[in-house]
């Protein structure tokens, strides 16, 4: 991956995130349990599941630029897809929509943090040692930072789209800015793509394995 491609990676990240607060914030609260996604999954289960896979893999950047080998936990995350995701459904499951919203918001800039914290220009090329892909997988490459944040955005592009075949919505970007701009104060926030933000210039990217 070459440094302007990151960089348009990060971009797409932060859009990415945008457009699924921007989903999640026109549900309504009737509906925000209702097991309307595929595999009769709630919109709560489905950004508690992204939530987490934010977390891992701020732990897998965070911990494998201070120590030698990750803990098994991280990899099994890899290993066992589905108890990952299962695992993080019940444990979000008592939190309010207002904590699950927050911690997806405040997520995104630790997650491109954590990533670049490496410094330099070929940050997003920074292998990572003693992580690997499950061989079903068929990835063509080892694990490294700007393929884990590509597998990511191209996971909760695939269930932003199911939201919006699901509810019938659009994600409303410059009217969601402009309330959350309003929450802050009036500070302003980075403009966006639509067409980007819903996936519509994935250059290529292949589908997420994330569940």
């Amino acid at each position: 991956m070459e440094a302007a491609e990151a960089e348009r990676l990060v971009q797409r990240l932060r859009e990415q995130r945008l457009t699924t607060l921007s989903l999640a914030e026109q549900i309504k609260d009737d509906r925000w349990h209702e097991p309307a996604l595929p595999g009769a999954v709630t919109v709560h289960e489905t950004l508690a599941h992204l939530l987490a896979w934010d977390e891992w893999a701020v732990a897998v950047f965070e911990i494998s630029l201070i120590r030698d080998e990750l803990p098994p936990v991280l990899q099994r995350a890899l290993d066992d897809v589905d108890g990952f995701n299962q695992r993080a459904r019940t444990r979000h499951r008592g939190i309010s929509r207002f904590d699950l919203l927050n911690g997806l918001q405040t997520a995104n800039p630790r997650l491109i943090t954590s990533a670049q914290a490496s410094g330099g220009p070929e940050w997003h090329n920074r292998a990572i040692a003693g992580l690997r892909y499950p061989a079903d997988w068929q990835m063509s490459q080892e694990p490294n930072v700007g393929g884990i944040l590509r597998m990511l955005r191209a996971h909760e592009s695939a269930h932003d789209k199911e939201i919006m075949a699901a509810f019938g919505i659009e994600p409303k970007l410059d009217e969601w800015r402009d309330q959350q701009g309003a929450n802050a104060g009036g500070e302003r926030r980075s403009a966006a793509s639509t067409a980007s933000a819903n996936g519509e210039s994935d250059e290529g990217a292949a589908p997420s394995p994330l569940g």
